[in-house]
């Protein structure tokens, strides 16, 4: 019977390769006839969906759309406010060594900043920088030798190792659709001039073998109401979204990565039962993410001998991504926005539209150290009876600082910041407070090196050399010298050493230790 190595098999999900890109989208937005001419642009910003990511050889390719979203005076005797929202879609390639089709990939993509040329009336150019960040992963089953076996009395030393083993991943894409009635003390929907909407307390736990995904939507809504003041009117709704998804073998063990995003929403008002605008359908789309891990101790084999004959082994190493460290954070930002001289007085806010954006983010002294900034969109009446409704908008910086005990600056991360509060008061007619809460998550991600054995060779044993061998050696042990060490170089056995020598296994050799080792009988 020959030599064979008994291996276990696990899966692996290594990074294989990211890029990041800016790209600059440069986009002509043309009126429809349904509106008025453009007078003055009050606020222009947008939010990016990626509805495509796709590999191919060495190469990704990602498709998506810019909604660009336009409040605008219009340029008539009613002075009224109008939005406008547009679909820029836009496709990049990304390329990326030993990328294969049907490899997974992730996609992310932020705006970091917008901005307008109006060129006349009915037409306004819009430049929006893209940043986008694309990773491709790996997704390969690994074996690792657990024992030997074959011939006879054979020596195999094993070592215990924590392996991420990877369960899989899965992506779902959700559908919510619901009609939300407008409070009473609320006039009628005229038109909807803007909605914005946000993912807010994501959360998950595992429920019978699934996991239970669970976070608030929250949509924001201003609208001119259908009454003769034809007022600017401005509310807020939460919807509840839960769902199950599935992920093969989880269980409370399960060390999750779960991610939401929002790919698409359309929200419009309709008629009530009495034919009244007062309800708004809301019909959003989002992804959910999920892939998992479970923790599992393996008796790695590391070495193997035999004293009947000479073994050889051939050694390789295998690299595994690992989580180094996983950390939620809080960035609170608190600051006194002073209007300038070019903007009226405030009578009245109707929202605070903040979004963040992050300039830079580097490794430093066990820290990662973030830098950015909030833009704040003011959204206020006036009192000015010709020009009612303003927008003044404040940039705030931060830096933020996030300890990682045994961070080293060759470790990839990941920082996905959300906003979770915007909160803000009037403390003068010409002065807002505004408080900006940050929510932070950040993983690190280290590389894991296992030593193997892949292949064993039995050859014979040199007799010669055996015979060589006085019938009692006294073996002075040496720096770094252990029982498995001795007994393998002299051909005899750890139990055998120590009977011998009247050791146990929990001794501990020290440097000059005399180690009697009878020669076995040829």
């Amino acid at each position: 019977m020959s030599l064979e190595l008994i291996k276990e098999a696990f899966k692996v999900n290594n990074l294989l390769g990211e890029d990041t890109i800016q790209t600059v989208i440069d986009n002509d937005i043309i009126v429809s006839d349904t509106k008025p001419d453009i007078a003055r642009v009050l606020l222009l910003d947008g939010d990016v969906f990626i509805t495509g990511c796709d590999t191919g050889t060495d190469r990704v390719v990602t498709s998506g759309c810019i909604v660009c979203k336009i409040l605008y005076i219009s340029d008539d005797e009613s002075k009224s406010i109008k939005g406008i929202v547009s679909n820029i879609p836009f496709s990049e390639t990304s390329d990326i060594q030993n990328v294969r089709s049907g490899m997974k990939c992730r996609a992310k993509a932020a705006i970091e900043h917008m901005d307008y040329n109006l060129i006349n009336g009915r037409k306004i150019n819009v430049k929006a920088i893209l940043s986008k960040n694309v990773k491709v992963y790996d997704e390969i089953e690994r074996e690792i030798s657990c024992d030997i076996t074959g011939i006879d009395n054979i020596q195999v030393l094993r070592e215990s190792v924590v392996l991420n083993t990877f369960l899989g991943s899965n992506k779902v894409n959700f559908i919510i659709k619901e009609d939300l009635e407008l409070p009473t003390s609320k006039p009628t929907i005229g038109e909807i001039v803007r909605n914005d909407v946000k993912i807010s307390n994501k959360d998950y736990k595992i429920t019978d073998g699934k996991i239970f995904v669970n976070s608030d939507i929250n949509i924001s809504t201003l609208y001119v109401a259908d009454d003769e003041e034809r007022s600017l009117q401005f509310m807020e709704n939460e919807l509840v979204f839960n769902q199950f998804v599935e992920l093969e073998n989880v269980d409370e063990d399960t060390i999750l990565d779960i991610d939401y995003e929002l790919i698409d929403y359309k929200i419009d008002a309709v008629e009530d039962t009495d034919g009244e605008l007062r309800l708004i359908r809301a019909e959003i789309a989002l992804n959910i993410y999920a892939q998992g891990v479970c923790q599992k101790t393996i008796e790695v084999l590391s070495d193997a001998y035999s004293t009947n004959s000479r073994i050889n082994l051939e050694r390789q190493q295998i690299n595994i991504d690992e989580l180094f460290s996983e950390n939620r954070s809080q960035i609170v930002i608190k600051d006194t926005v002073a209007l300038d001289e070019c903007n009226p007085n405030v009578s009245e806010i109707f929202n605070v539209l903040c979004k963040h954006s992050v300039s830079d983010s580097r490794i430093e002294d066990n820290k990662i150290i973030i830098e950015g900034s909030v833009e704040n969109n003011i959204l206020y009446l006036a009192n000015n009876e010709e020009q009612p409704v303003f927008c003044f908008k404040k940039e705030i910086p931060f830096t933020h600082e996030i300890e990682i005990k045994g961070i080293r600056s060759d470790m990839p991360y990941d920082i996905s910041l959300e906003v979770e509060h915007c909160n803000y008061s009037m403390l003068t007619s010409d002065q807002v407070e505004i408080r900006n809460v940050l929510g932070v998550s950040t993983k690190v991600q280290s590389k894991k090196n296992i030593p193997i054995i892949n292949k064993a060779i039995e050859n014979l044993i040199d007799d010669k050399k055996q015979l060589s061998l006085p019938s009692i050696i006294v073996y002075i042990t040496q720096p770094g010298d252990s029982l498995w060490k001795i007994a393998k170089k002299y051909g005899t056995t750890v139990d055998e050493l120590m009977k011998i020598n009247n050791l146990s296994e929990n001794d501990i050799l020290m440097p000059g230790q005399q180690i009697l080792i009878l020669k076995k009988a040829v």
